[in-house]
C-alpha cells in the first residue's frame, strides 16, 4: 500500500498547480490515500470489469449503477446500486462523488437524465463518445475539432449511433460546462470484447490454412486496447484533466498487413493471406458494416478512418500495449469461451463462406 501511495502522490503532485479549490483538495486527498470516490454508469459490461480493476488497484472506492442484471457475481467489495437509468435514478439521489464514468449512455434523452442529478453531485463527468461522431472522415487532420454531426440534416432529424453521440455530449457539456470530459475511442478490443471484431483475426489466423484478408495491404487502421483505454480514464480523473480525448491506437500508424503479420507472430500454425478487393466482396454482400466489421476502405466519407489523430490524448498519457500482447491476451481469453461462442463469432466470415469467395475471386 504504501508503495502505491507513493506513486499516487508522486503522480498528483505535479498537477497541483494551477487547479481550482475544489479540484486541489481532490488531488491531495488522492495523494494522501484516500483515493477517489467513483460512480460508474454500467460497469459490468465489457470495459466496466477492467475499469473497476484497474481503479481498485490504484486505492479507489467504486459505487457501479445498472440494472442488476449482468454480471452480478463480479466485485462484492464494489457498492452495487440497482436502478435504470432511462426510467428510474432514484438510487442515486442526495449522494455525492468525486466524479461519475459513463460508459453505457447513448441517447441524450437518457445521458441528460444522468448530468442533470449529478451535475451538482461530481466533480467530473466522463463520458464515453465515439469516433462515429464525426461529420465524416475527410479532413487532412483528423483531431477532435473536426466537425462533427451529420451533414446538410437538421437537427430534429438526427438518428443513429453517431449522431445520437453527439448530442449526448452536448448534454454533458451543457451540465458539467468545464468539468466535462469527453473520450472518442475507434474499435475498442481485448479481452472480454464480444462484437469478437478484433477477437475473429487472432481466432482465424491463430487456426491456419489460406486466409481472406479485405483490401489492401497498406489500408490503415485503429483500435484501443480496452485495458489501455481504462487505465486513460483513471489517470484522467485522477489528475483531474477535462477537455475531448480521441483515444486511437496504436502509438505509431498500422495498416491492415502489419496487423495480420503482427498477429501471426504470436501463433505456431501456418498460414497464407490472399488479399481480396473490397468493391469484389461489397458486391458479393459482404460490407465492412456486416460480416467485415473493423476496418473501412480508405476512400470517400472514410478516407481518413483510419488516420485519426491522437496525439492530444497520448500528450495527456494515454499509452498502449504492444500488438502481440493484445493479440495473445485476446486469444488466450477467447480459448477459454464455451465451444459454442468459439464457433459462432458475430463478426467475420465462416470459413466455408470465406473458401468459397477465395475460389471466385482466384477464378476471375
Amino acid at each position: 500500500m504504501s508503495t502505491r501511495r507513493e506513486f499516487l502522490s508522486a503522480s498528483i503532485g505535479a498537477s497541483l498547480v494551477g487547479m481550482t479549490a475544489s479540484t486541489r483538495a481532490l488531488a491531495q486527498s488522492v495523494a494522501g490515500g484516500g483515493g477517489m470516490n467513483i460512480l460508474i454508469l454500467g460497469g459490468t459490461g465489457f470495459i466496466g470489469p477492467h475499469l473497476v480493476t484497474y481503479a481498485m488497484e490504484r486505492g479507489h472506492k467504486i459505487t457501479l449503477f445498472n440494472r442488476g442484471r449482468t454480471n452480478t457475481h463480479l466485485f462484492p467489495e464494489a457498492e452495487k446500486l440497482v436502478g435504470d437509468r432511462n426510467a428510474d435514478l432514484s438510487a442515486l439521489e442526495d449522494r455525492r462523488w468525486d466524479a461519475v464514468i459513463d460508459n453505457s449512455g447513448y441517447t441524450p434523452q437518457q445521458v441528460g437524465m444522468s448530468v442533470e442529478l449529478l451535475k451538482n453531485a461530481c466533480d467530473q463527468y466522463l463520458f464515453t463518445s465515439t469516433r462515429s461522431v464525426y461529420t465524416d472522415f475527410t479532413q487532412d487532420v483528423m483531431d477532435e475539432d473536426a466537425p462533427v454531426g451529420p451533414k446538410d440534416i437538421p437537427e430534429s432529424e438526427w438518428d443513429g449511433y453517431g449522431p445520437n453521440k453527439v448530442l449526448a455530449e452536448r448534454a454533458v457539456q451543457k451540465g458539467f460546462g468545464a468539468r466535462t470530459l469527453i473520450t472518442r475511442p475507434p474499435v475498442i478490443v481485448g479481452p472480454g470484447d464480444r462484437s469478437d471484431r478484433f477477437t475473429y483475426w487472432v481466432d482465424r489466423i491463430d487456426d491456419g490454412g489460406d486466409i481472406l484478408v479485405q483490401g489492401d495491404p497498406t489500408d490503415p487502421l485503429q483500435f484501443v486496447d480496452v485495458r489501455d483505454l481504462s487505465e486513460f480514464y483513471v489517470h484522467l480523473l485522477e489528475n483531474s484533466i477535462t477537455g475531448i480525448y480521441n483515444t486511437e491506437g496504436p502509438g505509431s500508424a498500422l495498416n491492415t498487413a502489419g496487423l495480420v503479420h503482427g498477429i501471426r507472430a504470436i501463433t505456431s500454425t501456418p498460414s497464407t493471406f490472399h488479399w481480396v478487393d473490397w468493391d469484389f466482396l461489397i458486391e458479393a454482400g459482404e460490407t465492412p458494416q456486416g460480416s467485415l466489421a473493423f476496418w473501412q476502405p480508405p476512400r470517400g466519407r472514410y478516407l481518413s478512418y483510419g488516420l485519426m489523430d491522437n496525439r492530444r490524448a497520448i500528450a495527456k498519457g494515454l499509452k498502449f500495449r504492444p500488438l502481440a500482447v493484445i493479440a495473445k491476451d485476446t486469444l488466450d481469453w477467447h480459448r477459454t469461451r464455451s465451444a459454442e461462442l468459439q464457433e459462432t463469432l458475430r463478426t467475420g466470415l465462416s470459413r466455408d463462406r470465406e473458401a468459397e469467395l477465395l475460389r471466385n475471386w482466384q477464378g476471375m
